[in-house]
């Protein structure tokens, strides 16, 4: 499977797919939400945060926030193969709501009494639901 995906205008277009079939809704989540990224920072987050160093961790997990998800568009991109600037834009959106779900370098900060790991969590799985709607009305 293709990580692009396959709007209603590109049916007949793709030179090189098996099948010629729209994406449907489950397909889209999957493509729209880039796993392998998040779980490379999952894996270093969880490395920096067992060395128990405070200060020096939150400086060290924005500089690999920001490193990876810098590294996102390029790597969708080239190993990826995604063509699509949209879905390019959208999974690197997704990595950012799933690090601040996970707490990231803002997990203590308060927004309304809230932490951002706590209100990041309460919107993943709203966003989730919605990105395949949303990512249809940018490609009408």
């Amino acid at each position: 499977m293709s990580r692009n995906i396959i709007s209603k205008s590109q049916i007949g277009l793709q030179v090189n797919q098996t099948t010629n079939q729209k994406d449907e809704y489950i397909s889209k989540i999957i493509k729209l939400v880039p796993a392998e990224i998040i779980s490379v920072y999952l894996a270093v987050f969880n490395l920096i945060e067992s060395t128990g160093n405070e200060a020096g961790n939150r400086n060290l997990q924005w500089i690999v926030f920001l490193l990876i998800a810098a590294i996102t568009p390029f790597y969708l991109k080239k190993i990826g193969r995604v063509t699509g600037t949209w879905q390019i834009l959208f999974c690197t959106f997704s990595f950012v709501v799933w690090v601040l779900s996970m707490g990231g370098p803002l997990k203590d900060v308060l927004i309304g009494g809230f932490t951002i790991q706590f209100l990041g969590a309460v919107f993943l799985p709203i966003y989730t639901l919605i990105i395949p709607i949303v990512y249809d009305q940018t490609q009408a």
